[in-house]
């Protein structure tokens, strides 16, 4: 005899099929470059408030929910003071208030936890069919460069494979850790390792070379990662194969890594010796630009990196906001074509100065820090704090040399750090909770803490 199912069941199921395809498009970017994230992200809040009865007061007695509230209320009435008082509208300046819906991204998260396997299921078969059906084959064999998947260029492709060849390693990590069956084993490792190969090899078409070094820290973590947490056989001979593997297909396209990637290497070393030597920086930088042999790309990014210099001195200590175009037009390579300056590190510093770079420093080791108090407790795996930890220090490196936090990518993975982050802190509470009602139930019933030894 069958139960039948009610109108509020079918009404929930819809609902998870819904939050699911809109957590499937916050992580879209990684494949397609898109604005769909922003709409995804809105729609979740307020499905999530609506629909799942998320308390809007979740996270007002954090200390990081109201740091993140207040940076972003300050970053956007700073954005609209100098665009209506000085008419400055500088150029995407209200992106950096998007940390005010950190706190609300964690409430959305926590209600769809349940659905987070289904979803990295689908998420990955997705990104495989993708892949194939993107992946230019006769373009990676001529050496070539190609733009991976559906991005506008192949940076911003390379730095999306970048994420996806890491995430796919960690979630078939995930499944040995937690003692999936064999067939589920079986089935996600076959869809990782198949992501990963096409991942690694749009990462090479790409010739991104500021991803190919983002990649090496990454590969460093993800390889002790293996060894220190997961002492399996199995897995240790099936991480090390794949080393072998990636270090042949290295060997086997050294000349063409070399044509694309050599030159830059080899300035980048010079002024890195001469800066050494005692020479200054700014004496350094105007001899490279103004040196023949160094690569145009490069070239460039010293002639943003000079300019950005130049405006950080105006206003070191909290930045010049949105004015900082007009001091832009001031700088000794104010021709130089676009103002986007491949560092996003600069990005932070010519708009907010150093105490906007510390604040927002403050966010990122504490949310990493919540996540990993969260493995501790055993909220999230060991591979999945592993994952979050290789993802904040690829995305750190790539914004060495990329304004990657002002790209659809970074925007969405921002969103994400920081639903990963007040989801965990909200388990933690939720489990702490939990542990004091426990401890009351079993001292007879009272709600007074016992006292140490009593």
């Amino acid at each position: 005899m069958t139960m039948p199912i009610s109108v509020t069941q079918v009404k929930s199921t819809g609902l998870d099929v819904v939050l699911a395809i809109l957590w499937l498009g916050m992580m879209s970017v990684t494949v397609i470059e898109s604005d769909f994230y922003r709409y995804a992200a809105l729609l979740l809040l307020g499905l999530t408030l609506a629909y799942r009865r998320a308390p809007i007061r979740a996270n007002s007695g954090d200390w990081l929910a109201i740091l993140c509230v207040a940076w972003g209320a300050f970053a956007l009435v700073r954005f609209l003071f100098g665009l209506i008082v000085d008419h400055e509208k500088g150029a995407s300046e209200w992106l950096y208030a998007f940390a005010i819906f950190f706190p609300a991204m964690g409430m959305a998260l926590n209600a769809s936890w349940h659905l987070v396997r289904p979803i990295l299921l689908a998420f990955f078969c997705t990104v495989l069919v993708v892949l194939i059906i993107s992946t230019p084959f006769s373009m990676l064999l001529s050496g070539e460069r190609i733009s991976p998947a559906f991005h506008h260029n192949s940076i911003h492709g390379a730095v999306g494979c970048g994420f996806l060849f890491i995430g796919a390693f960690y979630w078939a990590l995930h499944q040995w850790e937690i003692g999936s069956s064999a067939r589920t084993k079986s089935i996600i490792l076959a869809i990782a390792v198949a992501v990963i190969g096409l991942a690694i090899l749009n990462v090479y078409g790409a010739k991104s070379k500021g991803v190919w070094v983002a990649l090496l820290p990454a590969l460093g973590l993800m390889l002790g990662t293996t060894l220190f947490y997961l002492r399996r056989k199995t897995v240790l001979l099936a991480a090390i194969a794949g080393l072998l593997v990636l270090s042949w297909g290295a060997y086997e396209v050294r000349g063409n890594v070399a044509h694309f990637g050599a030159a830059t290497f080899e300035s980048v070393m010079g002024i890195a010796s001469r800066v050494e030597s005692g020479v200054s920086v700014e004496h350094v930088m105007q001899d490279a630009i103004a040196s023949p042999d160094t690569p145009p790309s490069l070239d460039e990014r010293l002639q943003l990196w000079a300019n950005a210099i130049d405006v950080i001195s105006v206003a070191p200590v909290f930045g010049s906001g949105n004015g900082w175009l007009a001091i832009w037009q001031t700088t000794p390579y104010r021709g130089v074509t676009y103002t986007l300056m491949h560092n996003g590190y600069l990005e932070i510093l010519i708009r907010y100065g150093f105490v906007g770079l510390a604040i927002l420093a403050v966010i990122v080791f504490s949310g990493l820090y919540r996540v990993y108090r969260a493995c501790a407790a055993g909220i999230v795996s060991r591979s999945a704090f592993a994952c979050h930890l290789t993802f904040a220090i690829y995305f750190a490196t790539t914004i060495l040399s990329n304004s990657n936090n002002r790209l659809a990518i970074g925007e969405s993975y921002a969103l994400l750090f920081g639903a990963i982050c007040f989801a965990c802190s909200m388990k933690l509470r939720s489990a702490s909770i939990a542990d004091r009602r426990n401890g009351a139930s079993l001292s007879g019933g009272s709600s007074m803490p016992q006292p140490v030894g009593g």
